[in-house]
């Protein structure tokens, strides 16, 4: 049986974005678990695929280098998924972002996650911008 094809990511981008009441519980929990206080901002990693893929119940793993991103969500151009601690883009900095659908063969989109830590020009680099304002492009 073939696999599916994977979408083809055409874009990466990383937004700062306000956290939600979701956010926040999460960032309270992390500061308190690392015993540190954790900034107030939910970064979203949105990939953009060339065409939202048909619905299938065979779906895809994403992966940062040899790290799998636990949850992701649809939106209208494709995929995001959000990252609490700004350290996470220093640590997987290069790391291809991949596919996999067995969780042992795995399908490199063509990009990388870059280290925001150096970027000063990102869109909503403070924090105000929310959730459906970076999801809506």
């Amino acid at each position: 049986m073939n696999s599916p094809t994977p979408p083809r990511v055409t874009a990466v981008e990383v937004v700062a974005t306000h956290p939600t009441d979701a956010d926040r519980r999460i960032l309270a929990s992390l500061s308190e678990r690392d015993h540190k206080t954790v900034g107030q901002i939910a970064f979203v990693v949105k990939l953009r695929f060339a065409s939202i893929p048909e619905p299938t119940s065979m779906g895809w793993a994403l992966y940062v280098g040899g790290e799998q991103v636990p949850k992701y969500w649809g939106y209208q151009h494709g995929i995001y998924f959000k990252v609490y601690e700004r350290q996470y883009f220093a640590q997987h900095h290069g790391d291809p972002i991949r596919f996999s659908h067995d969780r042992q063969t795995f399908i490199d989109t063509g990009h990388q996650l870059e280290d925001i830590s150096r970027s000063t020009g990102r869109r909503g680099a403070s924090g105000t911008m929310t959730l459906e304002q970076a999801l809506d492009d």
